[in-house]
């Protein structure tokens, strides 16, 4: 705090009397139009640009000044820092405010001393602080508190952990010191008392496990106490309302040969009567009736007594309040038992408070993401009434940015009894993204000389200079296909939720046709002899959507056009192809132009890696604008319908549950030209990536003008946010005709399944599946002749 005072001092009279006399006081009040800092060496400026940013073009006065510098000594980079302003160009009302800054030291390395059951290794996989990043005191002490929590975790309850620090030229070296003591593992655990529930049943719900050959049986104080309420929880489920534990004994026995403590664990139960549920009585309630609070009930009168559903019907009620705005009211539940009858009722009193409203909405944890990117996803604003609905879809709508890799709402009382502060706190995680890497896939015109192998890399930051734009560059290379693509857009135009996008693309491919044969007798072929040609195409497009955000889904209307100069190079006196579409731009540059409107609704819970809601679209592409010049005119949809439901989300430990989605989607495509038909490449296809995944060699006989495409996935997050496993059917089908889908059977359809692995990082969107592949003859499954393709995909998220 001192160093703050000192810089303020500083400001105030070295910058106020030795800089401002040439102009008197020339800075008050005037713009910042550029914020420096001098002296950095370890600290990126990058990462100082999510603080300063926001700064920008604000008039330089006190407030502005005293904000700034405690959100940068909130950093704890710098052990001083000295401020200082000059003109920032020849314009004299432009504000350069300089920091001259003092890192703190780095640490050079870090060091375990003491610690003989534990690998070093596996102990700095807990810490937080890593090799060359800034030392601070504060950190330290957390990962003190990190490697004490993990022996525990790992049955040394009487382990202690210190550390001293040594300054060298280079940096600061760390020394944890560690005192292991002997571990304590859990040799047997049992039960009494417990008639109705068999001690088998009791051990599966218990954290606390016996050691055993994949079990290490660790034994922590803190676990026991969970567990016990865990059985407290198991009995009131069923009914057992008077259900505790009377006693935990524990008996321990020092295993010489082992070095180790083994504990026998004995739980004294006492499990009482089972009650049914008699009711409740609710009282005090004035705004809502009962019926309205009662309205999502679980708990019947009659049934067999239940606290988790009773809990789980007082949240509802609360809840009623709250998405209403009523935040200070206060509940009390009475249990009322009839001993005699065994029954169960509670009498509820409802204490009425005024609706709150919302006094401040407070970010906190964006170092490099603007606050305005933040609170403009936050459909609620400072003075809006209180809204549990409208903060669920600002959450949605922020991890939807995927910028944060955690987000915390939190409420606090604010400076009035009915104003309350709504804080989110987030967790950023990269923006910036370089994917690299090889595709396999047959889904292509070239000849079947070529391998179907795809070298692509890409480049891209979806959070530029923290304000919520992206930008990207990629290239595919394969033998037949190369291609430079460049993209922009953004989210928001302003203060209104209008997305704008543009992208140029340069590519090169050598696709096949149809071409005329004439045989020796003069008799005409077009279906079976193809040739070779060279496309090049420049390619520009842009679009503009608008988004709505009522509290069922996310409604988006947008448009856009696109236009192509296009060439096919290829030996006129040779070939004289088919389509007259690729005739059209032989050997000179022509133009195709197209335009597209689209409306979708999205009620997913998080559109990347959905566990719940539902998606559909419909998009219309027009295909021709200029008569005369253009070639191909025709009408294209493509409707899209998904679902996600969540199966079960069972607990397994404190950090990951056993969950398991069920997802579908159903998709339909259709093209209807207006005059001399279609180019082959704008044709609709199976390409075995996306759609039939695994039929990626059949791209010149499941082509047509008509599609439909489904697909079902089970899915089963292992890594949640990292990593995650599924198992896949997909079904699709390609007519030449949109009429011919009229007669559409089974033995049209190209099947596949198989199990996949899902990367589910936003910047890496890999999809690796094994599909067997199947199609129906003669109403039995016949296999390809290959066992099984593998198939890189992509995680393609629909808007």
């Amino acid at each position: 705090m001192y160093r703050k005072v000192i810089a303020i001092l500083f400001l105030s009279f070295v910058s106020l009397f030795a800089l401002s006399a040439q102009s008197d006081e020339w800075f008050w009040n005037q713009p910042i139009s550029k914020i420096d800092f001098n002296g950095l060496k370890n600290v990126k400026k990058s990462d100082l640009n999510g603080i300063t940013s926001s700064f920008i073009n604000s008039p330089f006065t006190d407030e502005t000044y005293n904000e700034l510098l405690d959100r940068l000594y909130s950093l704890e980079f710098f052990e001083d820092i000295t401020p200082y302003a000059k003109h920032a160009s020849n314009d004299s009302s432009d504000v350069l405010l300089v920091f001259e800054v003092v890192e703190r030291p780095v640490i050079k390395s870090i060091n375990f001393v003491g610690n003989h059951k534990i690998r070093n290794g596996e102990l700095r996989e807990q810490i937080k602080n890593k090799t060359s990043d800034i030392f601070i005191e504060s950190k330290v002490l957390i990962d003190e508190r990190i490697i004490r929590n993990y022996y525990l975790k790992k049955g040394f309850n009487a382990s202690y952990v210190s550390h001293k620090t040594e300054k060298t030229e280079d940096g600061i070296v760390v020394s944890f010191e560690i005192s292991e003591g002997s571990s304590s593992v859990i040799r047997e655990i049992k039960f009494t008392g417990n008639s109705i529930a068999s001690s088998r049943a009791l051990k599966r719900k218990l954290a606390l496990k016996e050691v055993g050959l994949f079990k290490d049986g660790a034994y922590q104080s803190s676990t026991l106490e969970q567990d016990k309420q865990t059985i407290i929880k198991y009995y009131q489920e069923r009914g057992y309302a008077d259900a505790n534990i009377l006693d935990v004994k524990i008996d321990t026995a020092f295993n010489e040969e082992k070095q180790r403590d083994e504990l026998t664990i004995l739980f004294m139960i006492q499990e009482g009567a089972q009650y049914t549920y008699a009711g409740l009585r609710i009282s005090g309630n004035e705004v809502f009736t009962e019926k309205e609070l009662l309205k999502q009930k679980k708990l019947k009168e009659g049934q067999i007594y239940n606290a988790t559903k009773f809990q789980e019907d007082v949240a509802a009620i609360t809840n009623v309040y709250h998405e209403n705005g009523y935040m200070m009211n206060e509940f009390y539940p009475v249990p009322v038992k009839d001993s005699d009858r065994h029954e169960i009722s509670y009498d509820l009193t409802i204490k009425e408070h005024s609706r709150s409203h919302i006094e401040n909405i407070i970010i906190k944890g964006n170092n490099k993401t603007k606050e305005f990117v933040i609170k403009r996803e936050i459909p609620i604003t400072a003075g809006d009434t209180f809204s549990n609905d409208k903060i669920i879809n600002g959450l949605r709508n922020l991890m939807n940015l995927r910028y944060f890799s955690n987000i915390v709402p939190e409420v606090q009382q604010g400076t009035e009894g009915n104003l309350v502060d709504l804080i989110f706190s987030v967790e950023e995680q990269s923006t910036s993204s370089v994917n690299f890497g090889i595709t396999f896939s047959g889904a292509t015109e070239a000849s079947e000389s070529f391998l179907p192998i795809s070298l692509f890399a890409k480049v891209e930051n979806s959070n530029l200079f923290g304000e919520g734009r992206t930008v990207s560059a990629g290239t595919t290379l394969s033998p037949n296909e190369q291609s430079i693509d460049l993209a922009y857009s953004q989210n928001w135009i302003g203060k209104y939720p209008i997305a704008f996008n543009a992208a140029l693309s340069f590519s090169h491919s050598r696709p096949t046709g149809l071409k005329n044969f004439w045989t020796p007798n003069l008799q005409l072929i077009q279906n079976n002899y193809y040739m070779d040609y060279n496309d090049w195409s420049i390619t520009l497009s842009s679009g503009l959507s608008r988004r709505w955000t009522p509290d069922y889904a996310i409604l988006t209307l947008a448009g856009g056009i696109s236009s192509s100069l296009q060439k096919n190079i290829f030996d006129e006196s040779i070939n004289v192809p088919v389509e007259a579409a690729i005739s059209s731009y032989a050997n000179r540059w022509g133009i195709s132009n197209s335009i597209y409107g689209s409306f979708s609704v999205d009620n997913r819970d998080i559109n990347y890696d959905p566990s719940k809601g539902w998606f559909a679209s419909q998009r219309f592409t027009w295909h021709g604008l200029i008569p005369g010049l253009e070639k191909e005119f025709y009408l294209r949809s493509d409707t899209k319908l998904e679902g996600y439901f969540k199966l079960f989300d069972i607990p397994v430990t404190d950090n990951w549950n056993f969950k398991m989605v069920f997802a579908a989607y159903t998709g339909f495509s259709a093209i209807i030209p207006v005059e001399n038909g279609i180019n082959t490449k704008n044709a609709i296809y199976v390409d075995g990536l996306l759609n039939g995944r695994g039929w990626s060699d059949i791209y010149k006989e499941a082509r047509g003008l008509a599609m439909l495409s489904n697909r079902v996935e089970l899915r089963v997050p292992v890594v949640p946010g990292i990593i995650g496993v599924d198992g896949f059917w997909d079904a699709a089908a390609v007519k030449s005709k949109l009429s011919d889908m009229g007669s559409l059977g089974i033995e049209d359809f190209y099947f596949s399944y198989g199990p996949g692995i899902r990367v589910l990082i936003p910047q890496l969107p890999l999809h690796l599946m094994f599909a067997w592949r199947y199609r129906i003859e003669d109403g039995k499954p016949k296999f390809a002749d290959t066992p099984f393709n593998f198939v890189l995909s992509f995680n393609i998220v629909n808007y």
